[in-house]
């Protein structure tokens, strides 16, 4: 981990002292500390704030705008639904065209098959309403995307709707590459190198390997790199035509932080079709406590971090229990009285399924692949439905889908809140779903 404190404001500058550096042994992790009484760490400011990996400095936003200003592209990695990277990407934006105006915008967060509609938005043609009835615009658009679309609609900034659409990324992950290629919406070239990229999917995929069949990691894995390989040929094509008519934008790409960290992903691919572009990176990372100073970010990560708190899971009303929940409730309780209450070592707890890390039309977990005969299967749970909430926890993200389901007892049955595929509006159900189990940990 590293050490970082401001003061004085949400952005300020922190001097280093390197002869503070030391290795925590604890941890294994470079960390950097600085000699400081406890009363001044105590005093540091908690908002977010910027870290150039270099050095372990604080920026402002004005110094990191100053900074990345000359580059060809801006890639501004973030964690998705966490507000104050929202934020602090905003105030990025605005300040580097107040730099440099001639600005072009990308965008993961919509897919290629809506660009006409997006450009209709931006220069009037349609309303708000209707642009955001066809755009499919990601849950949470109005918190976090929306004022990046409503600056650049003002200031008559082209957004370019950079990713594959999904229902094409979804065949592709189930039946190859070969199902889609050659489709307008969809990168004209695509590779899927098993190099550091690959063995990072592979760790995020632990333990579903085996819900996918024969060959099914490597179809995610080439289904990820055709997002990639989609959204880069969308930043470079439109930089070579401005180019060729002698003018050079700054482009600047709002992804995910897996598709940017460690230069991998959509800046590989940026790189690999235009390598005399000059790309500078922005990851993100939340800590619990900013007070404490530390973060765990590596240096090469990126050219820069923002650092902030961990947002608070936002919370979702659940309707009281009924009659019959009451009674489903006490079945639960006493079928599961006597079994294990701990998990056996070396098995994770699972509902078989592969999560549909594409994303969802509603806030929670897409439901992908469901295994044949699976815990989900059995409960009704279909590709397509959204997992919303675990136990009465609302799940907005996989993340937090994650940290709750391993909390759950194998063989335990637990309540199961699903948006259905086929169902209209906010219809969702409860399901009675018994975890089930997977390799890995």
């Amino acid at each position: 981990m590293k050490l970082c404190c401001t003061q004085g404001g949400m952005f300020g500058f922190w001097p280093v002292l390197a002869e503070a550096r030391r290795e925590l042994s604890d941890c294994g992790m470079r960390s950097i500390a600085l000699l400081l009484s406890l009363s001044w760490l105590g005093s540091c400011a908690v908002g977010p704030r910027i870290l150039a990996t270099n050095n372990d400095t604080v920026h402002s936003v004005s110094a990191v705008a100053d900074a990345v200003i000359d580059a060809d592209v801006v890639v501004l990695g973030e964690l998705h639904r966490t507000p104050d990277v929202h934020r602090t990407h905003h105030e990025l934006i605005a300040a580097m065209y107040a730099r440099r105006s001639n600005m072009v915008i990308a965008m993961e967060m919509f897919e290629r098959d809506v660009q006409n509609v997006l450009l209709q938005y931006l220069s009037g043609v349609i309303d708000e309403g209707t642009f955001r009835a066809a755009a499919r615009p990601w849950p949470d658009y109005a918190r976090d995307y929306r004022p990046v679309i409503e600056f650049a609609k003002k200031n008559q900034i082209i957004v370019l709707a950079a990713n594959a659409p999904r229902p094409l990324a979804s065949k592709a992950a189930k039946e190859g590459l070969s199902s889609v290629m050659g489709d307008a919406n969809l990168a004209r070239e695509t590779t899927s190198p098993q190099d550091e990229y690959w063995d990072a999917f592979c760790e995020m995929m632990d333990g579903h390997a085996g819900m996918l069949g024969p060959g099914g990691v490597e179809r995610y894995y080439a289904s990820q790199c055709l997002k990639d390989d989609t959204m880069a040929e969308a930043i470079t094509d439109y930089l070579s035509r401005r180019r060729k008519q002698g003018d050079r934008p700054l482009a600047v790409l709002i992804c995910g932080r897996a598709h940017s960290d460690y230069g991998r992903g959509t800046v590989a691919r940026i790189k690999s079709r235009s390598p005399d572009l000059n790309v500078r990176i922005l990851s993100a990372e939340t800590v619990d406590d900013l007070s404490t100073g530390l973060y765990e970010s590596p240096r090469d990560v990126a050219d820069y971090v923002i650092v902030t708190r961990a947002p608070v899971p936002k919370a979702k009303a659940m309707p009281k229990a009924t009659t019959k929940d009451s009674v489903v409730a006490q079945h639960e309780a006493g079928s599961n009285s006597n079994l294990p209450t701990e998990n056996p070592e070396g098995m994770r707890p699972a509902l078989g399924f592969m999560p549909n890390y594409g994303g969802a039309e509603v806030e929670g977990v897409g439901v992908g692949p469901v295994t044949e005969g699976s815990p989900a299967e059995s409960a009704g749970i279909k590709e397509g439905d959204v997992i919303v909430a675990l136990r009465g926890i609302p799940t907005p993200d996989i993340e937090i889908y994650t940290e709750i389901l391993d909390e759950q007892i194998i063989g335990h049955t637990i309540t199961v809140r699903v948006h259905k595929a086929d169902a209209e509006g906010d219809a969702e159900v409860d399901l009675q779903v018994k975890v089930g189990s997977r390799a890995g940990r």
